[in-house]
């Protein structure tokens, strides 16, 4: 697949290189309410069993014709492998940050803060007091609050906003996206303040961070299914981690939902979600989303102001028809205004290709 790279003009939503427009941008239009958004719900999860009950009679018929034994047909997709292992790592190089834009801060393993390094490794922080001529331990500490299993748990990525340092996590046991901020002095020494759960799906990449730090906003983008053939689906939420776990609350308003003008089948129906957590003194989070009800093929790239989705169709055993055009460029600004939509073809390697090149 040829590299499609964004040039400038994406930022007034236009498209990549190497992709076709179908139409012109649009402002995307949101349910109007939440017994509007449960409707659509209800109606998607009858389509979905009544093209599933067409498939089975069909495969049967086909089978019947050939006589052979008939077995039962699938009623749904296979579950997704687990995550990959990640990638090999990069070269050593003297970048302590890995900065695709001016002004917005990745998620990592490393970061710097004056003279200290500050590391997450294997479950836990460290801080190094790095000298002229000299790498001094310093403190360490749990990168998970107290009362947290972390069996089942992966703590891959970490911010730093002031003297706040942030651990995000995914937690398979929990099934979610775990926010551990911590405080570190200017002695190097570490303490432990707040936990966050964030619902989820699993947000592990081996090629792209789910964090990004932009001013004081902790921004995350996180997909969700729907999986609309099983019980009312959970929606993004966020709570305080308190002892034995806490109390979900909601963050995702139907009004805030956004359809993405894609045909979609219920098995691939996906909330794609940004979260946006103002960081608070005394390391507190405030959390609010947007989300747009796509397929659940996706690249993104955060911007300074705005996130930018690329979804694309699935292709799976179950769509063998799937049209490779069905495919939407999103733009969704941090500032909470309306999302924008723009259908192209193809789809973008990963996050890479979003960068301007000579």
């Amino acid at each position: 697949m040829t590299r499609l790279r964004l040039l400038s003009v994406l930022l007034a939503l236009s498209v990549a290189a190497g992709a076709q427009a179908k139409e012109t941008p649009s402002h995307l239009t949101p349910f109007a309410s939440e017994a509007a958004f449960q409707d659509y719900l209800a109606k998607a999860r009858k389509a979905e069993q009544k093209r599933q009950a067409e498939q089975e009679r069909k495969w049967r018929r086909e089978r019947a014709k050939q006589g052979q034994m008939i077995y039962p047909a699938p009623m749904s997709p296979p579950p997704p492998a687990p995550p990959a292992a990640a990638e090999a790592a990069a070269p050593a190089s003297d970048a302590i940050t890995n900065v695709q834009t001016a002004g917005v801060d990745e998620g990592g393993i490393v970061k710097k803060l004056g003279d200290y390094l500050i590391v997450l490794r294997r479950g836990r922080l460290f801080t190094i007091k790095a000298g002229a001529d000299e790498l001094r331990p310093i403190d360490s500490i749990d990168a998970f609050g107290p009362g947290i299993d972390p069996r089942g748990a992966w703590y891959d990525e970490m911010l730093i906003s002031g003297r706040t340092v942030l651990v995000i996590g995914y937690s398979y046991a929990r099934g979610g996206t775990e926010v551990g901020l911590f405080h570190v002095d200017d002695a190097g020494r570490l303490s432990y303040r707040n936990t966050y759960h964030l619902r989820s799906n699993d947000y592990y990449s081996s090629r792209n961070y789910a964090s990004r730090l932009v001013g004081k906003q902790l921004v995350f983008y996180s997909p969700m299914r729907l999986g609309l053939m099983g019980d009312a689906p959970m929606l993004p939420a966020v709570r305080h981690w308190r002892e034995g776990g806490g109390e979900f609350k909601r963050i995702l308003p139907a009004t805030r939902i956004y359809g993405s003008g894609q045909e979609l089948q219920a098995y691939d129906a996906t909330l794609h979600t940004v979260t946006v957590c103002d960081i608070r003194d005394g390391a507190e989070l405030d959390c609010r989303a947007t989300a747009v009800l796509g397929s659940s093929g996706r690249v993104f790239y955060v911007a300074a102001d705005t996130v930018y989705v690329w979804l694309a169709p699935v292709r799976t055993p179950y769509r063998r028809g799937a049209a490779l055009g069905d495919s939407a460029l999103l733009r969704m600004p941090l500032g909470g205004g309306e999302p924008q939509a723009l259908r192209v073809a193809g789809a973008p390697i990963d996050q890479m290709s979003f960068l301007e090149r000579d």
